[in-house]
């Protein structure tokens, strides 16, 4: 009896996949319409609600102000410096679901005080926007 219970326990483990074989089939692009869902100030998460091909998706992602200086919108980085300091002028905005994205460059604030304020804001308002650079570097490259 024993050994058929093993048997019949080994025949499910190897029938029955695991979780972690989902796969996320929403394509994200430069056309896909996205509505904000507008953040508080002075955090670091952003969402938005976007429809793909009559499909909807939340959105989510981090800002970081940063002295790693973009030269224009959509610029795109892996890794991002922080001086701690007044040189965290940087905007750069980054999804993180359904995919991860790379580090986006959004603006140049001037200041590190308004840009820990306003990034986040920013950010989820840039894929909301008609901005389809920062939207189609935001939706390319993506990993799991």
């Amino acid at each position: 009896m024993k050994k058929h219970l093993l048997i019949a326990g080994l025949i499910c483990a190897i029938i029955i996949p695991p979780a972690s074989a989902v796969t996320k089939c929403v394509k994200l692009s430069s056309s896909t319409t996205c509505s904000q869902v507008k953040p508080g100030t002075y955090v670091v998460d952003w969402t938005s609600n976007c429809t793909s091909s009559g499909t909807s998706v939340a959105i989510s992602g981090i800002s970081q102000c940063s002295s790693t200086s973009g030269s224009s919108v959509g610029q795109k980085a892996t890794a991002l410096k922080i001086s701690g300091g007044t040189d965290d002028k940087y905007c750069w905005c980054k999804m993180v679901s359904p995919a991860v994205s790379s580090w986006v460059f959004f603006n140049n604030y001037g200041s590190a005080s308004i840009c820990a304020s306003a990034c986040a804001a920013y950010c989820a308002n840039s894929v909301a926007a008609s901005s389809a650079s920062f939207r189609s570097a935001l939706f390319s490259n993506l990993s799991d």
